[in-house]
C-alpha cells in the first residue's frame, strides 16, 4: 500500500507500542518523547487514547507506561485463528517444488506421531504413507523431534506407556541410550534417523514452535537410504531447507526466539 495512505497518528501509536514491547520496565512520557523525537503534547494524546482502550497502562508510582492487557486479549484471539495446517501447506509446496522430494507435517497425538499434511512430488515415490498414519516416537525423526523438549516426567511416562519396540536391527531399545539420543536432538535442533523404523528409509525432521516456544509439530522429509548414501550432499541440502522453512512456519504462528528466551 502506498505510503501516502498512512495516518501519522496511527503510525506513531504503532511505533510507541513496538518500543514498549521491547521495554518491560516501561517508559515515562518524557522518555518516550525523547526516544521517538515526538513532542510530549502529541504523545500524551496518543497515550491517553491507548490507555482508555486498555492497550497501554500506567504505573502510578513510576509514571511509566507499559503494554496493557487488551493486547493480550487480542493476541489470544489472533492465535485462535491460526490453523497450523493452513499456515504450513504453502511451505510444503515450496519445499517439494524446490527439492523435488516429498515433505510432511506431523504432530504428537496420544503418545504417537500422526501425519496431518503432506505434499508429494511426482518425481518421487511416496516414501511414508497416507495422512493420519501413526508411527512410534522412539525410532522416527518426527517422533524424536516432538518429544525432545518434553519435561523428564512427561517423556518417561510416554516411554513407559508405549515401550521401545524393535522395528529393525538399528532400532534403539535401551532407554538410557534413547535418552542420550533425545538430548542430542534437543541440542542440535533437528533429528536424522536412518533405518531405525523402516530399514530402507532415511528421514530428517525439524521442530515447529508455537508462540510460547513449545514444539507443536515437526516438518519432515524422507529419502531411500541407498540414495542418501550415494549423494553425500543430499542430507545437508535437505536439512538446510527444512530448518529454513521450519523457522519460517514457527514465526508465522507466533514464535519469537528473543521473546521466549527473556
Amino acid at each position: 500500500m502506498p505510503n501516502n495512505y498512512s495516518v501519522p497518528a496511527v503510525d506513531r501509536a504503532m511505533r510507541l507500542l513496538e518500543i514498549l514491547a521491547h521495554t518491560p520496565q516501561g517508559m515515562t512520557l518524557a522518555e518516550l518523547s525523547i526516544h521517538m523525537a515526538v513532542p510530549k503534547s502529541t504523545l500524551f494524546r496518543i497515550l491517553h487514547t491507548l490507555q482508555q482502550a486498555r492497550v497501554v497502562a500506567q504505573d502510578q508510582e513510576t509514571r511509566s507506561f507499559k503494554l496493557g492487557m487488551r493486547l493480550l486479549e487480542w493476541g489470544y484471539a489472533a492465535l485462535q485463528l491460526v490453523d497450523l495446517k493452513t499456515q504450513s501447506h504453502s511451505h510444503l509446496v515450496r519445499l517439494s517444488q524446490e527439492m523435488k522430494e516429498s515433505f510432511y507435517l506431523a504432530i504428537l497425538d496420544a503418545d504417537e506421531v500422526i501425519l496431518i499434511d503432506h505434499v508429494d512430488t511426482p518425481e518421487v515415490w511416496k516414501m511414508v504413507t497416507r495422512l493420519g498414519y501413526r508411527s512410534p516416537v522412539h525410532c522416527t525423526a518426527t517422533g524424536l523431534v516432538l518429544i525432545a523438549d518434553l519435561e523428564d516426567k512427561a517423556l518417561e511416562s510416554i516411554l513407559n506407556r508405549k515401550g521401545l519396540k524393535k522395528y529393525t536391527s538399528r532400532t534403539i531399545t535401551d532407554k538410557s541410550k534413547l535418552k542420550k539420543r533425545i538430548a542430542e536432538v534437543r541440542k542440535k535442533g533437528y533429528s536424522i534417523v536412518n533405518g531405525e523404523y523402516k530399514a530402507d528409509l532415511l528421514a530428517i525432521a525439524v521442530p515447529i514452535r508455537d508462540h510460547l516456544g513449545n514444539v507443536t509439530a515437526a516438518l519432515m522429509t524422507a529419502v531411500p537410504s541407498v540414495r542418501a548414501s550415494h549423494n553425500k550432499n543430499l542430507i545437508d541440502k535437505l536439512l538446510d531447507v527444512l530448518l529454513r522453512e521450519g523457522a519460517a512456519i514457527s514465526q508465522e504462528i507466533g514464535f519469537r526466539e528473543n521473546l521466549v528466551s527473556q
